[in-house]
């Protein structure tokens, strides 16, 4: 049900033993106290043990550092004793929470996993084994569900992703005074938001405003059609990608941005994280950083609709080309067998 697992480890998972034929279990480990005597901890902690101690396993691969410390010592048991190879997959900045687990993990790691350039950069610090695998999509999927670009009465800004966090976050913000200038200026256009969990404080933000704002509170976040599907269905125009400027977000992969490319629709994010990378300003989409900004790009885009095509066309180039399962399994592949198994 969240997206960088999804993505990461069960996706990857399965195009790996498509593909490949590497089997493969999950063991999802769950958050307790160090000191807590609850079955549920010592069942998964016999899990892992298990899994540690058995042969038929060459491999342990780790996604992120929220695992509670016990958990963290059996991973590094079984790379440093029971002879298995660790990596270790980022794709936040797990550092400014959890730096301790992230730094022991980076440096015990065989290889590391980095979801974005700026993540890169970080583990390149601590170790020489950090390789750049961004977090990816099923480009053929998505390319089946490609937005068609024509002339509307009423272009469709779409946005998806948790509205509760990132109401919180403030990302509503930093793009609602350019949605209230486009609306002053007669633009006629609604605001998609895929992903709204009837969090009400998000719905109030929006109240009164001279533009329609769409709601979808719920998606099969499972199901990996459920995306796509979602922005064809609402025939996104636009997809945007607010995000505040934080020591934590300059780590952030795009994925929304990627999702939305990968259906050709052009995409305005700000400049943070991997968008800055992902995106070539003016070619495959956007980059804003103040109001003015979002207006032009979002204006300039409502009112050509060849651009529109044309950006959502190199987007899907960009997709297939640097951020799809199929550029990037391979890739993964030369990482695990490059490792002495």
């Amino acid at each position: 049900m969240v997206g960088s697992s999804r993505q990461r480890v069960w996706l990857l998972a399965e195009k790996l033993k498509e593909q490949y034929g590497w089997n493969y279990e999950v063991v999802h480990s769950i958050q307790h106290r160090f000191f807590s005597l609850t079955s549920s901890r010592f069942r998964i902690l016999v899990q892992i043990i298990s899994k540690i101690r058995n042969t038929k396993y060459e491999l342990l691969f780790i996604h992120k550092s929220l695992f509670p410390w016990d958990v963290v010592f059996l991973i590094l048991a079984g790379g440093f004793f029971g002879k298995k190879r660790l990596i270790y997959d980022l794709d936040d900045a797990e550092w400014e929470h959890s730096y301790l687990k992230t730094l022991l993990l980076v440096k015990s790691a065989h290889k590391v996993f980095c979801g974005s350039h700026p993540i890169l950069e970080w583990a390149q610090r601590h170790t020489p084994r950090a390789v750049l695998i961004p977090t990816v999509v099923d480009a053929d999927l998505y390319k089946s569900f490609s937005v068609p670009h024509g002339e509307h009465a009423v272009a469709t800004i779409g946005w998806v992703g948790v509205g509760r966090g990132h109401f919180l976050d403030g990302h509503f913000a930093m793009i609602k005074p350019a949605l209230d200038e486009l609306s002053k200026k007669k633009y006629r256009f609604r605001f998609v938001i895929l992903g709204a969990q009837n969090y009400q404080p998000l719905k109030d933000y929006f109240k009164g405003v001279s533009y329609e704002v769409v709601f979808v509170d719920d998606l099969d976040w499972a199901d990996s059609t459920a995306v796509p599907h979602a922005i064809q269905q609402y025939q996104f125009d636009i997809g945007v990608m607010p995000t505040s400027d934080t020591a934590f977000n300059r780590a952030k992969c795009a994925f929304k941005a990627i999702e939305y490319m990968a259906c050709g629709v052009p995409t305005v994010a700000s400049r943070v994280g991997e968008a800055a990378y992902l995106i070539e300003d003016g070619v495959n989409g956007f980059l804003a950083d103040t109001t003015e900004e979002w207006v032009f790009a979002l204006s300039t885009l409502f009112t050509d609709t060849h651009l529109r095509s044309r950006m959502g066309d190199f987007a899907k180039q960009t997709i297939h080309e640097r951020y799809s399962y199929t550029s990037m399994v391979p890739k993964i592949v030369r990482s695990v067998e490059s490792l002495s198994m």
